[in-house]
């Protein structure tokens, strides 16, 4: 993943399904007043990777290269645009979902990680670390999604995947106790974000 040096900040709220990513990073990005985006983005070739990921017609590697076609878009329409400008972009979910789910659907972590090398590496990345039992919990609860990962073995997989993501990379990266309450997991994502 490259690194550039822009007046702005980039930081990415990650994690399993029903961990909170959503709620949290848009409550960050208010609470910071900075923009916040999501991938999928809301661009044409996000919508295909959403059309994607709820059908089982696609391999692994097709869903790692939507997402990686939808990164570059974003990022070179919405984030990079942002940055350059001073501002702060908040994204719920970037490259790092990529480098946890399509490995476990069964995609190559070295080709997704390659695939990915050129996307705009973070200033801070957050993991909202939650078992899969309680994830898919909160998923039932809010309704689910329809797509391909929303299962409790899938999301295992997801999660263990992610706390090995954070010895992986070489960046920026905390695990947060998303099992908490609301309140309890914003005061620990403020706490990581405001660290020098």
């Amino acid at each position: 993943m490259r690194s550039e040096d822009f007046p702005g900040t980039f930081i990415v709220v990650e994690g399993a399904d029903g961990a909170g990513t959503t709620t949290q990073s848009k409550k960050l990005a208010e609470e910071l007043d900075a923009f916040w985006t999501h991938e999928p983005a809301a661009n044409s070739v996000g919508e295909k990777v959403d059309e994607m990921i709820s059908s089982d017609e696609y391999s692994p590697e097709a869903i790692a290269l939507g997402f990686a076609a939808d990164r570059m878009v974003h990022l070179e329409e919405e984030v990079i645009p942002r940055l350059m400008e001073g501002q702060t972009v908040v994204c719920d979910r970037y490259y790092h979902s990529s480098l946890v789910y399509q490995p476990v659907l069964g995609a190559e972590f070295g080709w997704v990680k390659e695939l990915n090398s050129e996307a705009l590496r973070p200033d801070l990345t957050v993991v909202l670390d939650v078992s899969a039992e309680i994830g898919m919990e909160r998923v039932d609860d809010r309704g689910r999604d329809g797509n391909i990962f929303e299962e409790l073995d899938f999301q295992e997989k997801v999660v263990v995947r992610y706390r090995e993501l954070v010895d992986e990379l070489d960046e920026s990266i905390f695990l947060v106790d998303a099992s908490q309450s609301k309140e309890t997991v914003f005061s620990d994502l403020m706490d990581k974000v405001s660290e020098p």
